[in-house]
């Protein structure tokens, strides 16, 4: 082997080594994908309150919050909660992109979770959670700073950013009861404009079949005029019939519709901890985290939206 083969195979080597050791992995999917879950939950959240305002229109007036109030309210302290899981995944591919050393990786981690106290709920319904959050957020930062190792500080961070999604959980659970009673409200509302007029055309209807029975028997013109004059009410009766059913269709196209959406943002949330887990190994791995479903699901999130918004 000629000495200039030689020297072109070490400089290689050492051009490997050093690109070896530098390389990190890239968690901008992660970062970019919590963007997604985020606005596609906030989405949701603006839909469902469009909602509560109908509602909160069906009722007469009282000093008690409205449900309405009583939704934004308890949804603003969870967009923060959103704020902190995409705070962490911001800071996160800010350090990694950095590539400085690794003590210095986790020191960076460290406080940027730290400071993520500060966007946790301190007020309203939320004050106690904010509270907890708050220190556990503190005491992560802190614990994280002693690693030497990204893989190892993300690791450290997950018990923290698990807790966030527990409480954003429960917290749709709450939501989604809050959105059904709004739209039981206005189902009894459109009940209250039509019901009398539907539970007379179901008596119309009654008596009808009833008619059609004694023609089978005794077919005379006294019942042949009675079934007439029944026809001709039920004929009245039917354009106003078609709109209450078409309006109670479209109630309940949207109650399922929204309930499922907040189910999709339960099952987006338990995604972006699971893709959290597995980030660990990643980076470990040196490999580009998978995110798929989260992705999917902010896309299924956001196309139930476009649904809701049309019906």
């Amino acid at each position: 082997m000629s000495k200039l083969m030689k020297s072109k195979i070490f400089t290689f080597l050492i051009l490997a080594i050093f690109f070896t050791g530098c390389t990190v992995t890239d968690v901008e999917p992660f970062a970019d994908a919590t963007v997604e879950l985020r606005r596609a939950i906030i989405e949701s959240g603006a839909v469902t309150a469009e909602t509560m305002i109908v509602a909160d229109k069906t009722k007469t007036s009282s000093t008690e919050k409205s449900d309405a109030d009583k939704f934004l309210e308890v949804w603003q302290d969870r967009v923060k909660l959103l704020d902190v899981l995409l705070g962490y995944s911001d800071a996160l591919a800010g350090v990694a992109a950095a590539g400085a050393e690794a003590g210095q990786t986790t020191e960076m981690l460290g406080n940027s979770v730290m400071k993520l106290a500060d966007i946790v709920p301190g007020t309203g319904s939320a004050v106690e959670a904010g509270v907890q959050l708050g220190q556990i957020l503190v005491r992560t930062g802190i614990q994280i700073k002693t690693h030497r190792d990204l893989g190892q500080a993300v690791g450290e961070a997950l018990p923290a950013l698990t807790e966030i999604a527990k409480y954003l959980e429960a917290d749709l659970n709450d939501l989604r009861l809050l959105y059904v009673k709004a739209s039981q409200d206005i189902e009894n509302e459109l009940y209250n404009t039509y019901g009398k007029r539907e539970s007379d055309r179901n008596k119309l209807l009654a008596k009808r079949d009833e008619f059609r029975d004694l023609m089978f028997n005794s077919l005379n013109d006294t019942n042949i005029e009675q079934l007439k004059k029944i026809e001709e009410l039920l004929a009245f009766m039917e354009p106003e019939h078609q709109e209450y059913e078409q309006k109670y269709v479209e109630i309940m196209q949207k109650r399922t519709s929204t309930v499922n959406m907040f189910n999709k943002a339960k099952v987006g949330i338990r995604a972006w901890i699971q893709a959290h887990e597995e980030l660990k190994l990643a980076i470990e791995q040196n490999r580009r985290p998978n995110v798929r479903l989260i992705l999917v699901t902010a896309q299924e999130i956001k196309d139930t939206v476009d649904r809701i918004r049309k019906q």
